[in-house]
């Protein structure tokens, strides 16, 4: 079997693109010579790599073990293109994370990682691998834990949810001393999105008023609405203790503690950057005080 090395980047360009006419503005050529391409590389192969419908190009499930190492052969492609073999351009990570996890874990500790290292990272918000289908990535960190054979997981640190409210709205607003009074409340949470996959959201549900007055899909959403008065939000500890003016609401009788999980893709080649990437996301969630530090573990479990 012959692979042509330009037929992989137009892989990965439309892999990335999502649809031949962006893939061929990219790359600067007609979109029947992107789809010769692909067709071809297809052949090559023997399986299907897309699928195609009149809305985009989305990766089969081969296609998408295949990209990070379309990634890489793209690279290589350009490398050699520019006539550099020693100037290949800074390392590209990126990482899939949660809204919330990426603002308030991720983006206040990247500082001294890129200045330090040069590195340009992408952090993508996305609550769930579902919902960033066919994007290549170095790691992810997903709420749920994938079953999936195509990636490799491991636990990165356990979380808390609970309700917050301001001072001023509890005091402003009828009084809550049972579950039950939170019927009378504004809630700000997430809209019933099979796709999101927010384990949280099946465990709460059911102790929570009928309807969800605010609902957003954006976790930061729900933070700005509590602090502004509107209602009681839904939200993890780690966010809110960052906001003096909120307090925890019924924190006895509404809480939820759940698992930060970090995604490899099973066919990831970029083992070197991989570590670095797993170890920037450990020291991230240690400086957050998410997690202990190594000096810390210890003591703690003695404390147990």
């Amino acid at each position: 079997m012959r692979v042509d090395a330009e037929d992989v980047k137009y892989f990965h360009v439309v892999a990335e693109a999502k649809t031949l006419v962006r893939a061929s503005q990219e790359l600067g050529v007609d979109y029947t010579t992107v789809s010769r391409r692909i067709g071809r590389l297809e052949k090559a192969l023997g399986t299907r790599l897309f699928s195609r419908s009149g809305t985009g190009w989305k990766l089969t499930p081969t296609g998408e073990g295949l990209l990070p190492a379309a990634r890489m052969v793209s690279l290589g492609v350009d490398v050699f293109a520019d006539g550099d073999p020693i100037v290949s351009g800074p390392e590209e990570w990126t990482i899939l994370a949660p809204d919330g996890f990426a603002a308030a874990v991720l983006a206040p500790r990247c500082g001294r990682l890129i200045a330090e290292s040069g590195v340009i990272l992408r952090i993508v918000t996305a609550d769930s691998l579902a919902s960033r289908d066919g994007v290549s990535f170095d790691a992810a960190v997903v709420r749920t834990k994938p079953t999936s054979t195509r990636v490799k997981v491991q636990e990165l640190v356990a979380y808390e949810i609970g309700l917050y409210a301001t001072e001023d709205y509890l005091h402003t607003h009828p009084t809550i001393g049972q579950i039950e009074d939170l019927q009378q409340h504004v809630l700000c949470w997430y809209a019933e999105d099979p796709l999101a996959a927010v384990p949280d959201f099946a465990a709460l549900r059911p102790m929570l008023p009928n309807i969800i007055r605010l609902q957003s899909n954006n976790l930061l959403v729900h933070e700005e609405a509590a602090l502004a008065g509107v209602g009681i939000a839904v939200m993890p500890t780690y966010i809110a203790r960052r906001r003096p003016s909120l307090v925890r609401v019924l924190p006895e009788d509404v809480t939820f503690t759940g698992h930060y999980w970090t995604v490899l893709p099973a066919a990831q080649l970029r083992w070197e950057i991989t570590r670095k990437v797993l170890q920037f996301l450990r020291d991230a969630v240690v400086d957050s005080g998410l997690a202990p530090s190594p000096e810390e573990q210890p003591r703690r479990a003695n404390e147990k």
